[in-house]
């Protein structure tokens, strides 16, 4: 059974109890979902990727990006890294499923939150 989660906050994506903020570093991961939704931001995608070995693995990460038509914006840079050739959702669709490795590093919240970023996906 999957356990329904949130897609406005990414914290609340890690699927283990309580807060859970995986080190920096590079991972083996998958994409397993790709969302679409809107926020104060306008509209958004999120790609969400578990972590696929090591002591980490299980744990679901999302990262967000503007949905753009940009080849040089956030969203279409994650997507290439993948092995995409475009950053459209249908091309995001057709990924999931994909394993790459991602590039994570901390950040913060407005609120001071820390979170896990995904700042970068390669093959």
């Amino acid at each position: 059974m999957r356990t329904q989660v949130s897609v406005q906050n990414r914290s609340d994506l890690y699927e283990m109890p309580g807060p859970v903020l995986i080190p920096e570093g590079v991972y083996e991961a998958k994409l397993v979902d790709v969302r679409h939704f809107a926020n104060a931001f306008g509209d958004r995608a999120g790609l969400v990727f578990e972590i696929a070995d090591g002591s980490h693995k299980g744990i679901t990460l999302m990262e967000s990006a503007a949905l753009k038509d940009s080849p040089l914006g956030k969203f279409a840079l994650l997507l290439r890294g993948l092995g995409g050739v475009d950053g459209s959702m249908q091309a995001a669709q057709a990924l999931i499923g994909q394993r790459c490795r991602i590039a994570v590093r901390h950040g913060a919240t407005k609120a001071g939150k820390p979170y896990g970023a995904i700042v970068q996906t390669f093959q």
